[in-house]
């Protein structure tokens, strides 16, 4: 993308950004950006310019901001809330900021060998709360002040979804209770949440079902009555707008049976003012242990 005045297709921003293309597409017609020309076949392409404002605006998202605060703010303006947001700064232990020296000499082996033998010695509990949650935390700071590159961002997303998919293959417990269906809804392209809930969801004893990220509704109903399944887990990252993640958990709770349960987890639901009615709200991973304790027990009862 170092070509001035290029067009970009929508799979390209999407790729680009982190934002889905139907948050794109919501974002077109409630505020009127970004604002994409067509081709010959009607299909989007965006200007370069815009593909910038959109990774700023991506980074405020991150930290809490609202999209109808910051989208179709101009680069200036967005540059300034840039300057003026607080950073968080919790105390990261010195092997994580080891693990971001390593992403930004590109060392992708070497991150992915440093991050097994983290999970072999903290095991997978520890390894999920105290390594993979706020070194998540730690890279998306980086790339939000501009110390690291969206390659290198991707980079550091690729070798830990390969440490845990690799861990999640041994510790998947077949046979195991509930039967929980894993998956997020269209617009939420990142998986690496639903990977965190699959390896806790194995270590509590419940069997897994991964469908990948954004499902449309429709098919999220079938695969559940496909896979006999109890609970229906998705997973929401900060840049799904609360209002979308309101609608798309109202819609998925009338289309499904009320016999199986509705469990909605990550950075997105904090959101979210209050729960809606069927639909279990969970932030930490520790929240979805104590749900499945409950779902048994509601059962044996």
């Amino acid at each position: 993308m170092n070509q001035k005045n290029s067009l970009f297709n929508i799979g390209v921003v999407e790729r680009e950004t982190g934002i889905g293309k139907d948050t794109l597409r919501v974002w077109e017609r409630r505020y009127g950006f970004p604002a994409p020309v067509r081709d010959q076949k009607e299909e989007r392409l965006y200007p370069e310019e815009q593909v910038e404002r959109l990774r700023l605006i991506k980074r405020l998202l991150d930290i809490g901001m609202r999209p109808a605060k910051v989208v179709g703010l101009s680069m200036p303006e967005l540059n300034t809330l840039m300057t003026e947001a607080p950073r968080n700064e919790p105390g990261y232990t010195e092997e994580l900021f080891e693990f971001l020296e390593l992403v930004k000499a590109h060392q992708s082996a070497e991150l992915r060998f440093a991050l097994n033998l983290a999970m072999m010695r903290q095991g997978m509990p520890d390894f999920l709360s105290k390594t993979v949650t706020p070194l998540n935390a730690l890279v998306g700071e980086a790339w939000l002040r501009g110390e690291i590159l969206v390659f290198e961002e991707h980079l550091y997303s690729e070798q830990i979804t390969s440490v845990l998919r690799a861990a999640n293959t041994l510790i998947r417990a077949p046979g195991g209770s509930p039967r929980v269906l894993l998956t997020t809804l269209p617009g939420e392209a990142h998986s690496l949440g639903l990977l965190m809930v699959e390896a806790t969801l194995a270590l509590a004893g419940a069997q897994s079902t991964m469908l990948g990220v954004q499902t449309p509704i429709g098919e999220i109903v079938l695969a559940a009555r496909a896979h006999r399944a109890d609970v229906v887990a998705l997973s929401f990252s900060m840049v799904m707008p609360p209002l979308q993640i309101k609608s798309g958990l109202q819609q998925l709770r009338q289309a499904l049976p009320r016999d199986v349960a509705l469990w909605a987890g990550g950075s997105g639901v904090s959101r979210q003012r209050k729960a809606e009615d069927g639909v279990q709200l969970m932030d930490p991973l520790s929240d979805l242990t104590e749900a499945v304790g409950v779902w048994r027990a509601a059962r044996s009862a």
